[in-house]
């Protein structure tokens, strides 16, 4: 439909365009060429062109005023018809809210009585390396995130796995109330075959109510080693390793007696553990095996190990390097070989030699006054006034006979 209006508009303009040039245009046409009448024919197609476009701009107009939505203004900026009826007011659509959605309130999980959260492995991180038939303690350090306390009627109890000769169960060594620390230890013994070995363990409330750690507390916790073999001390003419025969030795300290090995380096209590890749004073990592002797914590502090009983042979000698471990720079003792002859009162020292993490010692005694006979040796260090730091290293400690 607007197509056919647009072209009668069109023809009308047209037709009126040439009416109005009528009068000059033949005379006009005998005085110019062709050129000029072309001329003639764009201004008409100007001047159809400019009817065109108000013709549209008008229809535009109408267009937009028909869809233009009813406005409430003050009667006297309204251009108003005598015949037209003016409202009082128009109305103003009310627009209603979109409702908000809000999420629901989480509903708590309730804290269970009983409940663990793992903190860290102090001692044997998981898959640590573990010589073939050695003893070692495997410690964690858990929270109570429960509501209730952990008294000394808890245990860790073996739930699965490798045992690694352990005690079935061990009670905890203190009351843990909510948001405390424990560690919790177990001994264990290395099998005798190389392989990779897991036990899991548990905790049992003393009512019997078993539990654990993770998100639902019902996570066993673990240990995980590789067993190697022992390695061979790197004398070839060793004839009684005392590194190696650690713990069948028995150790002390001035606080009293000590499990062997212990579960770490203590310098509170003091402690006897080993190592076969021990770092000495200066931050040097050696390949030797070595004792960690700690006195425990005094002026009169010590640590003192008797082993077996032994037959000493002509030609033997004692050996090993004296030092501190490294780090331990207020590290400052003195150590003492002594022995006690079996079945006899006969006993003594054999030498003693101070020192600190400046300077160590490299030890070589003769033990011919001895041969023939059975004899414990004892392995002793005490502190010299301040125990801080007296983490004292046995070195490639060996009996020899070269």
């Amino acid at each position: 439909m607007q197509k056919k209006i647009l072209f009668k508009i069109l023809v009308v303009v047209a037709v009126f365009t040439l009416g109005l040039t009528s009068c000059n245009l033949m005379g006009y046409i005998q005085k110019n060429d062709a050129d000029d009448f072309t001329q003639i024919e764009t201004m008409a197609a100007a001047t159809i062109s400019a009817r065109l476009t108000q013709a549209a701009f008008d229809e535009l107009a109408m267009q937009l005023t028909q869809q233009a939505p009813t406005l409430s203004l003050p009667t006297s900026q309204l251009p108003l018809s005598s015949s037209t009826p003016i409202p009082t007011s128009t109305p103003i659509a009310s627009f209603t809210p979109i409702a908000t959605s809000i999420p629901p309130t989480a509903t708590p999980i309730p804290i269970p009585c009983n409940a663990a959260k793992y903190l860290a492995d102090v001692t044997i991180p998981d898959w640590s390396t573990v010589y073939a038939g050695e003893a070692f303690v495997k410690t964690w350090q858990v929270k109570n995130v429960g509501t209730c306390s952990w008294t000394k009627d808890y245990h860790i109890y073996f739930a699965d796995g490798k045992k690694l000769d352990a005690p079935t169960s061990v009670a905890f060594p203190k009351v843990v109330n909510p948001g405390e620390t424990v560690e919790l230890s177990v001994p264990m013994v290395a099998p005798s075959d190389k392989g990779s070995f897991t036990g899991s363990w548990m905790l049992e409330a003393a009512n019997g109510v078993r539990f654990g750690v993770g998100y639902t507390y019902n996570v066993p916790l673990t240990v995980n080693i590789k067993v190697e073999n022992m390695p061979a001390p790197k004398d070839p003419h060793t004839r009684y390793d005392l590194v190696k025969e650690m713990c069948s030795a028995s150790w002390r300290t001035n606080a009293g007696d000590i499990g062997c090995p212990s579960a770490k380096v203590d310098t509170d209590k003091g402690s006897i553990t080993r190592s076969y890749a021990p770092v000495i004073a200066g931050g040097y990592k050696d390949d030797e095996g070595a004792l960690y002797t700690v006195p425990a914590k005094g002026g009169d502090g010590m640590i003192l190990g008797r082993f077996p009983k032994f037959k000493l042979l002509s030609g033997d000698r004692f050996r090993a390097l004296l030092i501190c471990a490294d780090k331990a720079q207020k590290c400052s003792v003195t150590y003492e070989l002594l022995y006690k002859v079996s079945g006899s009162d006969e006993s003594g020292s054999l030498g003693t030699w101070d020192v600190n993490y400046s300077n160590s010692t490299q030890v070589d005694v003769n033990l011919d006054s001895l041969a023939d006979k059975e004899v414990h040796l004892m392995l002793k260090v005490y502190s010299k006034g301040d125990s801080t730091d007296d983490v004292a290293l046995w070195m490639a400690a060996r009996v020899t006979n070269p």
